[in-house]
């Protein structure tokens, strides 16, 4: 059995468009390195933040398919009964 491809949510999708983004510091007094270590963190936090919503959308999809299978084992269990 498959199930569905379930489509990314256009909140999520913005959401991670935005996070993509390029940042530039809130002050231009800080030194290269210093900009340098800020868009590092920039870029690890979105990676975590990514990472972390694809997990949830894949555990989503998981619990969906276990839903669907205990559904279709019920309906076997009741035709079963249905036989005796």
């Amino acid at each position: 059995m498959t199930a569905p491809l379930f489509p990314v949510r256009g909140d999520r999708a913005a959401a991670l468009k935005a996070a993509a983004a390029p940042r530039s510091p809130a002050s231009d007094d800080l030194t290269p390195e210093q900009q340098a270590q800020i868009a590092a963190q920039h870029q690890a936090f979105d990676f975590e933040i990514a990472e972390r919503a694809e997990l949830l959308r894949e555990h989503e999809a998981l619990q969906a398919l276990v839903l669907e299978q205990l559904k279709n084992e019920d309906e076997i269990m009741k035709k079963w009964i249905a036989l005796i």
